[in-house]
């Protein structure tokens, strides 16, 4: 196993880690009624400021980032677990800051030891679909919190293997992205790509999932298909695998509702363009993946706010699954290089 692959591996097990303990705090006092505020509060700190993690990351390369991340996490452990409920937020805003830095800390290094490959970076995101349903079933069956020291530990010891890949100061080229066009603009299509994917995560309309085993699965699919991106990507080009997943994943995703196989095969399709739009941000900043991965976790963020704070009607949300996609595909063709 090539140098590059080893440290997506390292960090599709640091990702599942840290889900793991994130997604089984959410989940253990609030399912109900402070669900909503918990969940709102804990995404806008895991996601927002990732850019900025990143960027300052690389400014100032010997903060030990990986273990401030993990004492961090350690902490919120014993604050979300506390019999004090004022102090459970401060538990999930730190729980949410370790969850960001540790995101950087994936991505920088999947990148430094890339040799220009994507595969490595989709790896690394894939892993926070399989730590995100264990979490959350750890949770639902409230296991102990205190077994969340072992992911903590192994995630820990993991990321002193790769410190010197999170500060690299040279990183490959990625050529994937259509350059003549604005940087701006390519950016801004980079957040709405994200965001329109964020939002049609939770949109997707699914009715046959009724048995743990099947959110499993359900979930499993969604890491292998992230983790599919960035391989095709690698083989037959961004742009062929991008406008292919997004387009055939639309009959897929509308006609899956009630039946299991082909909802899979849509939701395996509709993630392979995960690691696509951190590519086509990194042709952008190609000095700085950290700001680079922060701009696809803003886009992601704003994509869950809907879901927040509107309610729509099935059918509503199916016209919009096709709408989406569709603009997506239009975007992504726009912007992705042909050759």
């Amino acid at each position: 196993m090539s140098k590059a692959d080893m440290t997506g591996l390292k960090y599709f097990i640091v990702h599942m880690c840290v889900e793991i303990i994130c997604f089984h705090l959410l989940r253990y006092y609030y399912p109900t009624e402070l669900a909503g505020i918990i969940a709102l509060t804990y995404d806008f700190f895991a996601f927002v400021p990732q850019g900025i993690i990143g960027d300052f990351i690389k400014k100032h390369n010997k903060v030990p980032y990986e273990s401030i991340a993990h004492i961090f996490m350690f902490m919120s452990i014993f604050l979300v677990s506390s019999s004090f409920q004022a102090v459970h937020m401060i538990g999930y805003v730190f729980l949410a800051t370790g969850n960001a830095i540790l995101h950087e800390c994936g991505a920088i290094a999947t990148v430094a030891d890339s040799e220009g490959k994507m595969f490595p970076a989709a790896l690394f995101v894939a892993g926070g679909s399989f730590g995100l349903v264990i979490g959350q079933t750890f949770g639902i069956y409230q296991i102990s919190l205190y077994v969340l020291i072992i992911p903590l530990l192994i995630s820990w010891l993991l990321t002193l293997t790769t410190k010197k890949s999170v500060r690299a100061v040279n990183f490959p080229e990625f050529k994937s992205a259509n350059l003549k066009k604005n940087p701006v603009t390519l950016l801004v299509a980079v957040f709405a790509v994200t965001a329109v994917r964020s939002y049609i995560a939770y949109a997707i309309p699914i009715s046959w999932k009724k048995e743990l085993w099947q959110t499993f699965l359900l979930f499993f699919i969604m890491g292998l298909g992230k983790g599919m991106g960035g391989f095709v990507s690698d083989r037959i080009g961004a742009r062929k695998t991008a406008l292919f997943s997004t387009l055939s994943a639309i009959p897929f995703l509308v006609a899956g509702e009630n039946i299991m196989v082909l909802s899979i095969i849509g939701v395996c399709l509709f993630s392979m363009t995960m690691s696509i739009t951190f590519e086509m941000a990194l042709n952008v900043l190609p000095k700085d993946p950290g700001l680079a991965f922060g701009v696809t976790t803003i886009g992601l963020f704003f994509g869950l706010l809907p879901a927040f704070f509107i309610q729509v009607s099935k059918m509503t949300n199916i016209m919009l699954v096709i709408v989406l996609s569709v603009l997506c595909f239009v975007i992504l063709s726009k912007t992705l290089k042909k050759s």
